[in-house]
């Protein structure tokens, strides 16, 4: 079943009933999930890059290589994380703004936390090391509920 396919079953018929996370449960579900996305922004153009990352000590790290992602944040270090999963019975979703910081001047930061990083999941070196310092940390979890006439039905659109 594709993305869009798994969209469309876990809304057909159903409501939506919203749960806010608290940031600590939602910082443990970004560290859990595999794959997350980086937000840069310069003027105004956003980008966003799927990333494989780390969490540690409250931090998000992820490798890259120089490109668009490292020009961004030397432009304008503010920038948001975002990850999230949608399954048979419940989805959620994290957003995560921050301030992203290159360690490449902080080698006893980077011995420190190179040995942690997950491998990124596209191959070939990525030796740039970018850590996301969380301003703040919003969750929610999305779990169908039976449809109910008094709420609003979220229908799929084609």
């Amino acid at each position: 079943m594709g993305h869009n396919d798994a969209h469309a079953e876990f809304t057909k018929g159903v409501t939506m009933p919203t749960t806010e996370l608290t940031e600590e449960h939602s910082m443990q579900l970004v560290a859990d999930a595999l794959v997350g996305r980086i937000v840069t922004a310069v003027g105004s153009v956003a980008s966003i890059h799927p990333v494989s990352h780390t969490v540690v000590d409250g931090s998000i790290y992820f490798r890259t290589i120089p490109g668009d992602k490292l020009a961004a944040l030397t432009v304008n270090a503010a920038v948001l994380f975002e990850a999230d999963e949608i399954g048979e019975g419940s989805a959620w979703s994290v957003i995560v703004h921050g301030r992203a910081r290159r360690l490449d001047d902080e080698p006893d930061e980077l011995a420190r936390i190179s040995p942690q990083l997950r491998d990124p999941f596209i191959r070939g070196r990525r030796d740039a090391v970018v850590e996301v310092i969380p301003e703040s940390i919003s969750g929610r979890r999305f779990e169908p509920a039976e449809e109910d006439d008094d709420e609003v039905v979220i229908e799929p659109t084609d």
